[in-house]
């Protein structure tokens, strides 16, 4: 399926997203970083949910960037060489990590089933975790942690022919990335002050696309508008437009109502990342500066092997060590998950990747 480009039309990013931006890495080590410590122990300070957002965030403004280069580079999208970059960019390492938390399970005595894998490969987890739930007794399930790929798979089942199909016209593209934004947040609303959350099933908001994928949808939006309206960027490269973001987002955290949480919370966090992240990535400063340091890049590379060996990381601690002190079992944690997503991004990804490069440049 491919979209021949307008005459005339050009839609080039700002100058400062041409090259990779490192401070994006940086900001996605954040994200992985606030997941991995407040799984450790301190969710009561660190939030957690708030790292599976920015990571949201960040891949719908990844993948639309990357589309909007190819629709300008060579004049339509293959759809086609999208899900096969894709097939390369996850399912390789992903089968590995699959293996290993098998293998942890059968260590454990966990009578695991072949739907649960099932539910991993045609991700479909996520739903699976919440109405049906993984085999979990001895330890939790290692594999419950593909939820979050489970949003992300279905969201990019249905955006690139919707890319495709609206890029050529882009008001109409983005005015309904705007409908589909309002249409989640009352959705949301709907499911807990019409049915409330008392007869919902236990993360129901938190791990379903119907009410999470809004997060990605809020990254599409920024890429969208920052490639047709080079006002937009003068706009929020402003320091005001920054920290009244900052405002929202601390808001969106300190608001301790459950019904407030399970609602607006994921709307106002989108609004605010929108607010934040030129400032954060795209500007040079004093913060997009510390998110480019090498520590924080290099996590940021390895943050998808990161993710899904953290939790493996933490079922294991939570069989052999319950009774360690917190900050051993945080030490243990990070230590040992960024090993074994070094190894994992080394030895996988980065494989996988260039051998992923190469067949998709051999595609007519």
């Amino acid at each position: 399926m491919k979209l021949k480009i307008l005459d005339g039309q050009s839609s080039p990013f700002p100058a400062q997203m041409q090259d990779r931006l490192l401070a994006l890495d940086g900001l996605r080590a954040i994200s992985i970083l606030l997941v991995i410590l407040s799984h450790a122990g301190l969710g009561y300070i660190v939030p957690g949910g708030l790292g599976v957002t920015i990571f949201f965030f960040i891949s719908g403004f990844i993948i639309t960037r990357l589309m909007v280069s190819e629709w300008d580079r060579v004049g339509y999208v293959s759809i086609r060489k999208f899900y096969i970059r894709r097939f390369f960019r996850l399912m390789p390492a992903l089968l590995i990590f699959i293996l290993c938390a098998l293998t942890v399970m059968q260590m454990a005595s966990v009578n695991w089933r072949w739907v649960e894998l099932g539910s991993v490969f045609f991700y479909f987890a996520n739903y699976f975790g919440i109405f049906v739930g993984f085999s979990e007794n001895a330890l939790p399930s290692p594999l419950s942690i593909t939820w979050s790929l489970a949003v992300e798979e279905h969201f990019y089942m249905i955006f690139p022919v919707m890319f495709a199909a609206l890029i050529a016209v882009p008001k109409r593209f983005l005015s309904l990335v705007v409908f589909l934004l309002v249409l989640f947040l009352g959705w949301r609303i709907y499911l807990v002050y019409g049915l409330g959350l008392a007869n919902l099933p236990d993360s129901r908001i938190y791990k379903a696309t119907d009410t999470r994928a809004d997060s990605i949808l809020y990254g599409t939006a920024l890429a969208l508008l920052l490639v047709r309206k080079e006002f937009v960027f003068d706009l929020l490269k402003q320091k005001s437009v920054f920290v009244f973001g900052v405002l929202l987002m601390l808001i969106s955290l300190f608001l301790r109502d459950e019904n407030f949480r399970e609602s607006y919370r994921y709307s106002l966090q989108g609004v605010a990342l929108f607010l934040m992240f030129v400032n954060l990535v795209l500007v040079d400063g004093l913060i997009s500066r510390i998110l480019s340091s090498y520590p924080l890049v290099y996590i940021g590379k390895i943050s998808y092997s990161l993710y899904l060996y953290h939790w493996l990381v933490y079922c294991l601690m939570a069989l052999w060590m319950p009774s360690w002190s917190l900050p051993v079992k945080i030490i243990v944690m990070m230590t040992s998950s960024l090993l074994l997503a070094d190894v994992s991004y080394r030895l996988i990804e980065k494989r996988f990747l260039v051998i992923g490069h190469r067949y998709v440049n051999d595609l007519a």
